[in-house]
């Protein structure tokens, strides 16, 4: 869903049009929507840049990675964080690890509201894949993590006061994480 104003391109939004109604459907982690949304802070040479993306012909986090090849080639530093509003999907966390084995300027810190599709052994070779890596970082959100990203990627509205049972989803979620890494995913990057 788009907000009125937002430009027509159905894989970019430019983050002050992502609304709270949106936000709070796509990230609340006790909901199940159909999409995935990314929020993205780019740190390029000490510049910084946000993005919003989310799903279209392709997934929300391909399609940061190809808009971001660009900036990356003329960047000598180059550091990406995600709020991704579902975790990567198998084939999704390859074409990332290729992506970083291509761009060794890259360090990329990946935040899930929650796990795509946890019970599937694909999936989960998948997240053990990302967090194996040493320039990714995968955690779950937590209450802060949820605070911070609309704080900056809405930034009006009532915020995540009233989301169900939000603590208990964020701690489930990074239990499963653990379980399927090995890794504390709450531990800072």
């Amino acid at each position: 869903m788009q907000t009125a104003g937002s430009i027509h391109n159905p894989a970019h939004i430019k983050m002050n049009q992502m609304s709270a109604f949106v936000f709070t459907e796509q990230f609340d982690s006790s909901k199940y929507p159909k999409e995935t949304w990314l929020c993205q802070f780019l740190s390029v040479n000490s510049r910084s840049e946000t993005k919003v993306y989310k799903n279209s012909t392709e997934h929300a986090d391909v399609i940061c990675l190809q808009e971001n090849k660009v900036a990356i080639k003329a960047a000598d530093q180059y550091e990406i964080t995600w709020y991704i509003s579902w975790s990567p999907c198998d084939e999704c966390a390859l074409k990332i690890i290729e992506f970083l084995e291509q761009h060794p300027n890259v360090k990329l810190n990946i935040f899930v509201s929650r796990l795509y599709y946890q019970d599937l052994e694909s999936h989960r070779d998948g997240l053990r894949a990302l967090s194996r890596q040493k320039r990714i970082g995968l955690k779950v959100m937590t209450k802060d993590d949820f605070q911070h990203c609309f704080d900056h990627f809405v930034g009006e509205g009532n915020g995540i006061q009233s989301w169900a049972d939000l603590d208990g989803n964020s701690a489930r979620y990074a239990a499963i994480l653990k379980e399927i890494t090995g890794a504390d995913p709450r531990l800072a990057f």
